[in-house]
């Protein structure tokens, strides 16, 4: 073998070594940002985190100890912003015969994914991180650490590999 081939695949071994090593490394921070989320430490790290009451989840089918994909809630604040709107609702509906119809009340709430659900009745509070400004809501769950868990080993583990190969040249 010539010297200069030796050199061209020791620089694609190199360059295919650094490679798994940074897409390995941000598969892993990914991984990490999901298990962090789903177990609550977010708020640790600055991000919103609110718990959640007169929760309503819509897939009613759960069996015990599964995970919901999309149940709402309302924050405290909520909560009682929508129980003005509906007392203020419900003196406007005593005046309706005098004034004409009130305008139907403007109930906020949010939507949070990955809610643990036993399977019978919505649980009482939800525990959930908003990792964005303005965005989804994310309950601290078994299933959310779950599905981290694998970008975070597989990242782990790509990265190590591609070290390995580093350290081999």
């Amino acid at each position: 073998m010539s010297a200069s081939a030796t050199g061209r695949s020791g620089g694609r071994g190199r360059l295919k070594g650094v490679s798994l090593v940074v897409g390995g490394a941000l598969l892993f921070v990914v991984g990490l940002f999901a298990v962090v989320t789903g177990t609550g430490l977010s708020g640790v790290l600055g991000m919103r985190v609110e718990t959640f009451g007169r929760i309503d989840c819509n897939d009613t089918r759960t069996e015990k100890g599964q995970t919901v994909w999309h149940c709402s809630g309302e924050t405290p604040a909520q909560q009682r912003a929508n129980d003005a709107e509906r007392r203020r609702a419900a003196r406007e509906a005593l005046r309706a015969h005098v004034d004409g119809m009130p305008r139907s009340a403007e109930i906020s709430r949010s939507r949070i994914l990955f809610a643990d659900h036993d399977g019978r009745t919505d649980p009482e509070t939800i525990t959930a991180t908003q990792v964005f400004g303005g965005g989804r809501w994310y309950a601290h769950s078994s299933m959310l650490v779950g599905y981290g868990m694998i970008p975070l080993l597989l990242g782990a583990g790509t990265a190590a590999w591609g070290g390995y190969l580093l350290r081999k040249r």
